[in-house]
């Protein structure tokens, strides 16, 4: 059996001569500085040449800049006795934030889109063919039991693929780690004497994968010792399906017309295979949004199925939902896209130094320290993370007392205009929206209920947002 420091190089040779992957021209190597992708530096450093192997750090904005530069300091040191020189990719600030909101997805899917495009992008200039990535197989679980909670496709399954091509470049990603676990990842850098930094952000289970991985993976191993096996297996039989179902998808395809919209006969769209008709729609989807960086809902796929289904030739309707709209007359479906509207979305780091900021249509938010109006809404200072102000999402929800309401639905309840909704501010961090602002257009201000305690004695931010001509106070924020 090998040792530790023998399994790791081991391991990412062979995955390089099952996958006929030569790295003539290098590799450059995702190096976060965490455990994980030191020990696949470190590794590749022990089958290649310095001149062979390029590191790449990214800095998503996120992190406290003290900690954030400890870190750089200790990658670099590592960089240097490995004879490597560290790249350093930054993001612009509040871009993450941003990035998540136009999406309409939480922070760590936009910080890994973003992640992915800068990484690829320095591929591109440094004339590296292959990203390596420290995926392990502890993060494919997590992945797994994820998707499996979330209702997700049955292709979706395959999890985390060890081979694929960049999301928008030639670059080729792989993720020679992914049968190793954390654990064995850890051990192998120990054992060669490296230091690793630890994210603080790894500890906060308001990101879904870190209450995964406190949460649940140690319950699990403890009750299935072989789990990680057991996952794997899972992941090749769901490949296999996976490739069955694109064949029929392609078929399917080659019955929607392409052109300005994307369109099909119903008769059509019922024949197919119940498994597919998703998948089809989804690519419709795509197609209409023309390259746009908009996520698709599965809720908004479920809606138009199901309107598809319970149609029949004779029946006329349109649906408009979000940057698109979709018809059916005379037995024709099409799908097209449609202008958006206005639409805003400020970090709220943003007001440092700064009395309110404006929104763009005669309205101004602002964060007090002193108010007499007891319906303005009250937040402990340092409660939210990584706050963002933002236009509502089709889907937005936010938890009230003992339930959680679609904005939309309280948009409604409020009267507010179909043609003025798209103006109400509406709060958000990492676990979700925190606060939607309806008050100044005739609705009201809601606050979600886990962030309703007591501030009795405790420092707190007023959050206001009025029209432009009924304020007549100015606030700073301390």
């Amino acid at each position: 059996m090998p040792t530790i420091q023998e399994l790791v190089p081991s391991e990412i040779s062979r995955f390089l001569t099952e996958q006929h992957i030569a790295l003539d021209r290098g590799v450059a190597v995702a190096f976060s500085g965490g455990s994980d992708s030191l020990a696949l530096l470190l590794a590749f450093s022990s089958l290649l040449p310095p001149s062979k192997v390029v590191p790449l750090y990214v800095d998503h904005g996120l992190r406290v800049p003290e900690e954030l530069q400890q870190e750089l300091s200790l990658n670099r040191d590592t960089c240097e006795r490995l004879g490597l020189e560290l790249t350093v990719l930054t993001l612009g600030k509040g871009s993450v934030a941003k990035t998540s909101s136009t999406r309409g997805s939480g922070i760590e899917e936009a910080a890994r889109l973003l992640r992915y495009a800068n990484l690829e992008d320095a591929c591109t200039v440094l004339g590296c063919t292959y990203l390596a990535t420290a995926h392990n197989a502890d993060d494919q679980m997590e992945t797994i039991l994820k998707r499996v909670f979330q209702g997700s496709s049955i292709s979706s399954l395959e999890g985390i693929v060890s081979v694929q091509r960049g999301f928008s470049s030639p670059t080729i990603i792989i993720r020679p780690t992914l049968t190793l676990t954390h654990v064995q990842l850890q051990q192998y850098v120990e054992s060669r004497g490296y230091r690793w930094s630890e994210d603080s952000t790894n500890q906060m289970e308001c990101y879904e994968r870190n209450a995964i991985r406190k949460n649940l993976t140690p319950v699990i191993l403890s009750l299935y010792p072989q789990a990680h096996k057991g996952v794997q297996r899972l992941t090749t039989r769901a490949k296999d399906v996976s490739v069955l179902l694109e064949d029929l998808t392609s078929e399917a395809l080659q019955k929607v017309v392409f052109s300005e919209h994307a369109g099909m006969f119903l008769d059509d769209f019922l024949a197919l295979e119940r498994a597919i008709r998703d998948t089809v729609l989804l690519r419709m989807f795509s197609y209409v949004a023309k390259g746009t960086d908009t996520k698709v809902s599965y809720a908004k796929v479920q809606q138009l199925r199901s309107a598809l289904e319970a149609s029949t030739a004779s029946k006329r309707w349109s649906i408009t939902s979000g940057n698109t709209m979709a018809y059916l007359s005379g037995g024709w479906f099409s799908l097209e896209s449609r202008a958006v509207p206005f639409s805003f979305c400020l970090p709220i780091d943003i007001l440092e130094g700064q009395d309110k900021v404006e929104l763009g249509f005669a309205s101004e938010f602002s964060i007090q320290r002193t108010s007499q109006d007891p319906l303005l809404l009250r937040i402990e200072e340092g409660q939210l993370v990584n706050p963002v102000l933002r236009s509502p999402l089709e889907g937005d929800r936010i938890e009230l007392e003992g339930k959680t309401v679609l904005l939309s639905k309280l948009f409604s309840e409020w009267k507010i205009p179909s043609d003025l909704q798209m103006q109400v501010p509406v709060l958000e961090d990492v676990r979700g929206i925190v606060a939607v602002f309806a008050r100044f257009l005739g609705g009201k201000d809601r606050l979600c209920n886990r962030y309703k305690t007591p501030l009795a004695g405790r420092t707190t931010n007023i959050y206001s947002v009025s029209k432009r001509n009924e304020s007549s106070e100015t606030y700073k924020r301390r």
